[in-house]
């Protein structure tokens, strides 16, 4: 090796310092984004040291989603303003993606939470629960709407969860009154809801009240024999029926194979006769 090239790197050993396939570098060379210092007549290709942080940045710049394109502009013509500028706005696309990211990961351990407790639940159990007070995203009121508002309504609450970047993970619910559980109206609800944090503007909350609850369970879409049996359960304790049942999926078909195979937690208020 001659003394000129002894203290390059070859393009062997400047893509494994770089972590890249050899190819890489050739295509870079072709298109003219980063070439190496010296080539020789016979086809030898030699990198320099100072040359390892020009891959870095572009590196960094593909890495944050910069195309190949713009980085040879960024690199040809490259000032400190210039660079500053893209670093900070590519920063800042960063920390939207972290949040993005933190809010699926919640969204994730919630599902995961709610289906490990779902398979340890008993779906035949009827019981009294005393429950604290939650706080619920409501819709606009759905009952006896026209189909195409009623599905519209749901469509607007999903979205203002999601607009506001409340969304935690927990399913859709329904809301039956009272003189719908004693009509047997349970195919249209009063308002849909979703479990959100609280502390957000301008939207249209709903808390549950604390107090006692009866807990039931509702199998493949069976609501009429499910509130059957847990008002039976009601009565037989020498109670009565509140003011609302709150309904929502334990088990839905993100999890489920079929309709039929969902279980819908019933969480009925109760008082003294």
């Amino acid at each position: 090796m001659s003394e000129d090239v002894k203290k390059y790197f070859t393009t062997g050993e400047f893509s494994k310092l770089c972590r890249v396939k050899k190819q890489t570098l050739f295509h870079y060379d072709e298109i003219g984004l980063f070439s190496p210092e010296i080539k020789k007549e016979n086809g030898y290709r030699y990198y320099s040291y100072h040359q390892f942080e020009i891959f870095q940045v572009i590196s960094l710049f593909k890495e944050l989603g910069v195309p190949l394109k713009e980085i040879k502009c960024l690199i040809k013509g490259k000032t400190p303003d210039k660079i500053l500028h893209v670093l900070k706005e590519k920063s800042i696309e960063i920390d939207k993606k972290i949040n993005e990211l933190k809010q699926l990961q919640t969204i994730l351990q919630t599902k995961v939470t709610l289906t490990e407790q779902a398979l340890e639940t008993d779906f035949s159990s009827i019981s009294f629960e005393y429950l604290n007070e939650e706080t619920f995203m409501l819709s606009r009121k759905t009952l006896n709407l026209p189909e195409r508002k009623y599905v519209a309504a749901i469509s607007e609450l999903i979205h203002e969860v999601q607009q506001y970047e409340l969304d935690e993970g927990y399913p859709i619910g329904g809301i039956f009154a009272r003189e719908q559980i004693l009509e047997k109206d349970f195919y249209n609800y009063s308002y849909f809801y979703i479990k959100v944090k609280d502390g957000a503007e301008n939207i249209n909350y709903h808390v549950r009240p604390k107090g006692l609850y009866a807990v039931g369970y509702e199998i493949g879409g069976n609501t009429e024999e499910a509130y059957r049996r847990i008002i039976e359960f009601i009565e037989r304790n020498g109670m009565q029926i509140g003011e609302n049942a709150y309904e929502e999926y334990m088990l839905d078909e993100m999890v489920v194979d079929g309709y039929e195979n969902t279980y819908a937690k019933i969480l009925l208020q109760v008082k003294e006769v």
